[in-house]
């Protein structure tokens, strides 16, 4: 086994949080200071950096607004949100793998958020669930907002453009050249004249032969500087700054001006609980160890997570995701020594910190069960099963040791009666069986496959929107008054229900069509072996279910898919974000 980490260094690692950061929280945040200017300054930094995104142009061009705005920030929180240099071993292509795996799966890759990263995040009694330690910190709504705002996270860092590389490069070749010819030959003097590199002093022996010349050439284009950009780099430094605001709340409970009134957020909720954290016992809040455990239930599970529910992942694919995750790691200030891309090292350093960490808590049981309830909202009614399919599908991915930790035993019980466990246990073979030939359908029929792929994952987005475009407060604000996360007028019970019965029609569509893929799928792959038991007639009658079949599926998913999409409900007033 790797000593990379033994169980003494991350202990230690459970005691440091994020000095960077927590010294630019304590600079901005506080009721007072030269350069504070609190939770409404910092939330307006936010909307700046959305506009930054956009129309990043604006920002150089002196007396535009968004220029104007900037310079009367604080320097550091501006310089916070710039392009950060990227380290050496960030890789382009691995990045694409990884986003590739997310586009095609994407809203298999959301089942399997909710039903083993988030639920193995709550496995950490003195990690995660600490913070829900409070009662009033373990509100349905305050869970919720935390689901919404991993759920849009994980969206805009996997979406293809999320995470951006920004080459510094010297794009003039005839510089480069110069640059070359002065390093490999320093004793002359080299010039640029009439488009042509020319000594104009020529002391030196040196003999210079063309290889030679253009290998220095690619070493210094390759020694260009690269720089993180995208509105996934955005949203992990806004994710960043709020942990840090998070660790600011809850260890420095007099510094910054508490919320008044009844709580609405999570964040408002922690600014009234004076109870003192407990370092000795959990660590520091949103330790270095739990960031780089809760990482890896992004980049490590969600691979694992598809590969057990049948879809086939190489393993160049699942380092792919890992390194987009070692990448946005980075980007949330978590230590190098704590960040991998390699399988091996991920499932090691993942087993070690779940030893340690993962036990039963009240709290973690709460958090499980309100996702649970979250769940039972978008899938499927099958009466006597729909309100446990939640609790098999944690199972599926965690296994039953792991599971009985944040389930309730009256729960487990309740799902794993005597008649629904083979029917569960039938379903879940059937599901994975269908998976693994999904998969198989779109890497053979990458034209077919990338038109569901794409369709899939722009259903998983509008679902997304959905969970966002119904409160005022937007993601990852530090909440007071003017960002709680509340409901914007207009959106009563009447609007949530049919904002839910919208969700279920979308999910039962995709899930008819899944259906007649998979029966399309299935008469396709007996076809021959039933032509050659039962002859010419069954070869026919399989084809002709496989092109019914698919023809269905093909108009559903391009046809009525999109009127559902334009069908979402919306207040009047809503502007998209």
């Amino acid at each position: 086994m790797s000593e990379r980490w033994t169980e003494k260094k991350l202990s230690a690692y459970r005691q440091q949080g994020d000095a960077e950061v927590d010294t630019l929280v304590a600079k901005v945040l506080p009721k007072s200071g030269s350069e504070a200017i609190g939770t409404f300054g910092y939330n307006e930094m936010l909307l700046l950096t959305d506009q930054l995104i956009k129309t990043p142009e604006l920002s150089f061009i002196k007396g535009s607004k968004l220029s104007n705005h900037l310079n009367e920030l604080p320097e550091d929180l501006v310089q916070y949100f710039e392009p950060m240099e990227a380290p050496d071993w960030v890789d382009q292509t691995k990045l694409e793998a990884g986003s590739t795996l997310w586009k095609q799966n994407t809203l298999m890759s959301l089942g399997v958020l909710y039903s083993a990263s988030l639920p193995a995040c709550y496995l950490l009694k003195n990690g995660i669930s600490a913070l829900y330690q409070s009662e009033k910190l373990r509100e349905k709504q305050y869970i919720f907002q935390r689901i919404y705002e991993t759920g849009i996270m994980l969206s805009t860092s996997m979406d293809p453009g999320g995470i951006v590389i920004i080459d510094d490069a010297e794009y003039d070749d005839e510089k480069l050249l110069l640059e070359a010819l002065k390093n490999l030959d320093a004793d002359s003097s080299w010039d640029l004249k009439d488009h042509s590199c020319q000594k104009t002093k020529d002391t030196s022996l040196v003999q210079l032969d063309q290889k030679q010349v253009q290998k220095e050439v690619e070493r210094l284009r390759q020694q260009s500087k690269r720089y993180l950009w995208g509105k996934g780099y955005i949203n992990a430094k806004k994710v960043r700054f709020l942990h840090s605001s998070m660790r600011y709340m809850l260890t420095q409970k007099n510094q910054c001006c508490p919320f008044n009134g009844k709580p609405n957020s999570y964040t408002d909720a922690i600014s009234q609980d004076e109870s003192p954290w407990d370092f000795d016992k959990l660590g520091c809040p949103i330790n270095q160890e739990d960031l780089a455990y809760t990482l890896l239930t992004f980049g490590l599970l969600i691979p694992q997570g598809l590969k057990n529910w049948g879809i086939p992942v190489s393993r160049q694919e699942h380092e792919g995701f890992l390194h987009m995750w070692k990448v946005i790691g980075h980007t949330m200030g978590i230590h190098s020594e704590l960040l991998t891309d390699n399988l091996e090292e991920a499932e090691q350093l993942y087993a070690m910190i779940q030893k340690s960490q993962a036990s039963y808590s009240e709290s973690g049981v709460v958090l499980t069960e309100s996702l649970m309830g979250f769940l039972n909202e978008y899938l499927p009614p099958f009466p006597g099963f729909s309100e446990h399919l939640s609790t098999a599908l944690i199972v599926s991915q965690l296994g039953k040791e792991q599971a009985t930790k944040i389930i309730s035993e009256e729960n487990m019980k309740a799902t794993f009666t005597f008649w629904r466990r083979p029917v569960f246990k039938i379903a879940g073979k059937v599901f994975k069986v269908f998976l693994h030939l999904r998969g198989k359908y779109y890497h053979r029929y990458k034209h077919l496959g990338g038109i569901t792929a794409n369709r899939i994952h722009e259903a998983s987005e509008q679902l997304i929107q959905s969970w966002r475009s119904a409160y005022l407060r937007k993601p990852f604000f530090v909440p007071v008054n003017a960002t709680q996360w509340v409901k914007k007028p207009g959106v009563d019970k009447k609007f949530t229900e049919k904002l839910r019965s919208w969700r279920r029609r979308l999910l039962n569509t995709i899930m008819i069509s899944m259906a007649l893929l998979a029966v399309s799928v299935f008469s396709l792959t007996t076809a021959l072996p039933i032509w050659l038991f039962d002859g010419e007639i069954a070869l026919k009658t399989c084809l002709g279910i496989a092109i019914v079949s698919w023809l269905l599926f093909y108009v559903l998913m391009n046809n009525w898919l999109p009127v559902i999409f334009s069908k979402r409900p919306q207040i009047q007033y809503e502007k998209e974000n």
